[in-house]
């Protein structure tokens, strides 16, 4: 277990850069690189890049028979229909193996979205138990961003998975670190 100080950071007016609000003092554990390769591993993709969502406008708001036919070819996501004026979400969920491998693919998930200027709702609940969901917040929307960065995630980030999860959902196979029987 190592110390540290966790900075509190705002942005400076007139002046750029980040200064610093205050420090806080806290434990934290930095899992050795193995651990980290073990629980989820980034690689590269040719999925496509995101669009700046300041140049979209409405008409990018995909139909809803759009976002189901791409959704075919993408097992681990589901559309999401609240009603109302909820706006359509894609949703992905998976239990991962311990709390570290969650959070290192929230992280490695999340590296992703900054790289790309479009980010997805994060939940984890149970301790590993995540859900990504994406949309277009600017819009209210999914537009083709949200699906470019799900595939993305698909083919970027490698999860390990809960073993138990993983033999009830078998199309998240191909999307794992270990398989059933390894350790």
């Amino acid at each position: 277990m190592k110390r540290g100080l966790l900075l509190l950071l705002t942005a400076r007016s007139g002046r750029g850069g980040l200064g610093v609000i205050s420090q806080v003092p806290f434990f934290f554990v930095i899992p050795s690189r193995s651990q980290q390769h073990r629980n989820c591993v980034r690689m590269s993709t040719t999925a496509g890049r995101c669009e700046p969502c300041s140049s979209l406008n409405e008409s990018a708001v995909l139909p809803v028979e759009s976002i189901k036919d791409e959704l075919n070819g993408m097992p681990l996501w589901r559309l999401v229909e609240n009603g109302d004026d909820s706006p359509l979400k894609i949703s992905r969920s998976f239990v991962a193996k311990n709390f570290q491998a969650a959070l290192d693919c929230i992280n490695a998930m999340g590296a992703i979205a900054e790289r790309e200027g479009h980010h997805p709702d994060f939940h984890l609940t149970e301790y590993r138990s995540v859900e990504i969901v994406l949309f277009t917040h600017k819009l209210r929307g999914i537009t083709t961003n949200d699906l470019v960065l799900a595939r993305m995630f698909d083919s970027e980030v490698q999860v390990s998975y809960s073993p138990k999860w993983l033999r009830d959902h078998p199309e998240a196979a191909s999307n794992t670190i270990y398989q059933e029987g390894t350790k």
